[in-house]
């Protein structure tokens, strides 16, 4: 692989792409809890579950000689299965990585980012493990030795940035901003006469990237280029998704009380305070251009919620935030994408400056989040029964406030919207396959090919690889209504 003369290579990461360690040994004790889930049944007893008190301890293992791994490692599957019979009290060891109200690590701050997730090991002797990065990583260069380390003894090596994803973008960007100026320090880069590095990310890291560059002229002056994998500029559902209804990461299968693995009732409780959750939504009113509302062609109110009336604006997106969830978190990021100084972060009309941004995103899989509907309804068990014309328990037929999600085009966890942002008609530099999932684009072989022509120049727009590659203004190549 021929890599653009002296240009250091940076990997920032998506959500949960980097492990979160503890420097310490601890214990931590839980509080016994009781969960319900009216949707399912108001009455059953298989409608909630009670988790009793229990100590969890975390110490260093044998087989993980970095320290104790939080998220995600042998000690957490390992919990997580050992729990699975009791209805997931081992979630519980997550625990320890919710922020307080404020989005901050202070009430456990001994646990920070560790490692880029290259493979996780899914038993203590390593047999077992699940390639997260792996792919990549191995792709662009061989024997790596640590995660901030320059990957050969040349100026030019793959430097992987390990950052705490669950807060919110503006610290994210400064933590890239710190990294950024310590690899064009280091002695090999500054005897080349080396000012500028290549970054190539994948989720969340193209929106950490795109905040870093456009915060300061002088930070601009340190990118070559930005090479984006899967990245929601223009904003993810998901986030809303848990934060109504919980998650499980793909760590875990089933829901409510009857599931195996990380539950999404966990994902639910610890969202609320991450800044991750609130600066990754849709962040601007262009993401209503095109509403049917405006005249256009699709439903693009994410929040649908039949309480009140229909939000179709940005303010009025966050301000349903506040109304319900974490108030000052919202403000934060309210004010972040309202600043008059930036560019919207989806906005590639004119916010790239002189900086090649290429983004390489796909479509096709239809079971994207594109919305979350609330309404007053009664339980799936009520719903079920009167629909087979059987009796109905009074008690269950309660109105309760349900949560149901819409699903749309995109590639599994960003919406091709959100991918896509508000391009110029002149754009050149988006890069569409079709049905490659959110992560498995990582591990694409095109995707790879294309990597490897973008850095080291031979490709420079989408016309060039069009045989592979669609553009967004290719016939045929549009959202799904």
């Amino acid at each position: 692989m021929t890599i653009q003369p002296g240009i250091p290579i940076i990997f920032v990461p998506g959500t949960s792409g980097t492990s979160l360690d503890t420097s310490k040994s601890f214990n931590h004790e839980f509080t016994g809890d009781r969960h319900t889930f009216p949707e399912i049944c108001l009455t059953c007893p298989l409608g909630s579950i009670t988790h009793a008190d229990e100590v969890f301890q975390y110490n260093p293992a044998a087989s993980d000689p970095a320290g104790p791994r939080i998220w995600i490692g042998p000690e957490a599957v390992g919990h997580l299965l050992a729990e699975a019979v009791n209805a997931n009290r081992g979630s519980h060891y997550f625990d320890v990585l919710q922020f307080d109200g404020s989005g901050q690590n202070t009430l456990f701050p001994q646990i920070g980012a560790g490692t880029i997730l290259q493979k996780v090991n899914l038993d203590p002797a390593g047999i077992i493990t699940h390639g997260v990065y792996d792919s990549l990583v191995n792709f662009l260069t061989t024997g790596i030795t640590g995660p901030r380390r320059p990957l050969n003894n040349g100026s030019n090596g793959l430097y992987l940035f390990a950052y705490d994803w669950r807060g919110d973008l503006p610290d994210q960007a400064q933590q890239l901003g710190l990294f950024v100026d310590c690899v064009l320090q280091r002695p090999e880069v500054q005897a080349a006469h080396i000012q500028k590095v290549a970054l190539l990310t994948h989720s969340l890291g193209g929106p950490v990237a795109r905040a870093y560059y456009l915060s300061s002229p002088a930070n601009a002056a340190r990118v070559d280029q930005v090479i984006s994998l899967a990245g929601g500029f223009g904003g993810i559902i998901l986030p809303i998704k848990i934060l109504t209804m919980g998650d499980n990461w793909t760590l875990g299968f089933g829901s409510g009380p009857i599931s195996v693995g990380f539950a999404d009732w966990e994902g639910q409780a610890l969202a609320q305070n991450w800044g991750t959750a609130y600066f990754q939504i849709p962040n601007s009113d262009l993401w209503f251009s095109d509403d049917t509302h405006n005249g256009g062609t699709f439903h693009r109110a994410y929040i649908r919620d039949d309480r009140q009336a229909p939000i179709l604006t940005h303010s009025a997106s966050m301000a349903w935030l506040q109304l319900y969830y974490n108030t000052f978190i919202t403000n934060s990021a309210e004010t972040f994408f309202t600043n008059p100084l930036l560019p919207a972060m989806g906005d590639f009309r004119g916010g790239t400056g002189n900086i090649p941004h290429h983004r390489i995103i796909s479509k096709g899989i239809t079971n994207t989040v594109v919305a979350v509907h609330i309404s007053i309804g009664t339980s799936d068990e009520c719903q079920f029964l009167t629909q087979l014309g059987l009796p109905v328990d009074p008690a269950e037929s309660a109105p309760i406030v349900r949560y149901d999600v819409v699903t749309g085009d995109g590639d599994g966890t960003v919406p091709y919207h959100g991918l896509l942002g508000s391009i110029a008609a002149s754009e050149d530099r988006v890069y569409i396959l079709d049905n490659v999932d959110h992560v498995g684009i990582t591990a694409n072989a095109d995707v790879h090919t294309l990597i490897q022509h973008l850095l080291d120049g031979t490709v420079t727009s989408q016309t060039q690889v069009s045989a592979t590659f669609h553009s967004p203004f290719d016939a045929g190549v549009h959202e799904l209504p």
